[in-house]
Formats: structure tokens, sequence, C-alpha cells
């Protein structure tokens, strides 16, 4: 009879359940954004055939470039690479900025160009 207690209980304790999100542990931001990244087209030919798209880092916008035509995919995308990021109320904060981390200087702006066949996002 313990024996059947015994494994009664011992099996109300335990869980054929996956752990919930908040027993995760958390996802590192280099996984983040490698993950964002596998899910983006960022081809071309031409500085034309890309587009700049807002994402954000935990302190700011950071200005991506695309290819042109993918961007109404990218909402969705950067939804996801915010959630994993879960960012904490740090209290940074950061002008926009290019791929690079560079913001826009006095006259500059960030452009998207096309380098080695990759869109990407450069201040001129």
């Amino acid at each position: 009879m313990r024996r059947a207690l015994f494994a009664v209980a011992l099996c109300a304790c335990t869980s054929t359940h996956p752990t919930s999100s908040i027993d995760a542990p958390p996802v590192d931001d280099s996984v983040c954004k490698a993950d964002l990244e596998a899910t983006l087209d960022r081809s071309c030919s031409v500085p034309a055939d890309c587009v700049l798209v807002e994402s954000a880092d935990c302190c700011g916008p950071i200005m991506l470039a695309i290819h042109a035509g993918t961007e109404s995919m990218f909402p969705a995308r950067e939804h996801a690479y915010e959630v994993c990021l879960a960012c904490p109320p740090l209290g940074c904060a950061h002008q926009t900025q290019d791929e690079a981390g560079h913001p826009a200087g006095s006259g500059q702006s960030i452009v998207a160009e096309c380098t080695a066949s990759r869109c990407v996002s450069v201040v001129r």
C-alpha cells in the first residue's frame, strides 16, 4: 500500500508540461538579433533594391536596410525580436543609429546601401 501511495504522490509532483517562458532563462541579445537577421531578406544588386526600416534595441532606434518589397513583413518580425529581447527598464537612450551603431551627425543622414550584394544602413 505504501508503494502505491508513493507512486501516486510521485506522479502528482511531476509534470509532463513544458516549463513556461517565465521559468525559462533569459535569451542572450545576440541570439535574438541572429533570429531576426535570419528572417530578413537583405539581398540586393543596386542601392535602389534596399529600403530602411526602424528596429529597436533596448535603448533606442536602429535603422536596418532590407530588400525593397519585404518591408510589409517587417513589423511582425520586429515584434518577435522585441519580445525576445524583453528589455528591462534600464533608463538608457540613444539617437537613431545605423547598423554599425553610428548616429547621423550634423548634415548627415542614415541611408540604405547595397554593399557586397547585401542591404546595409550607413551614415552619409
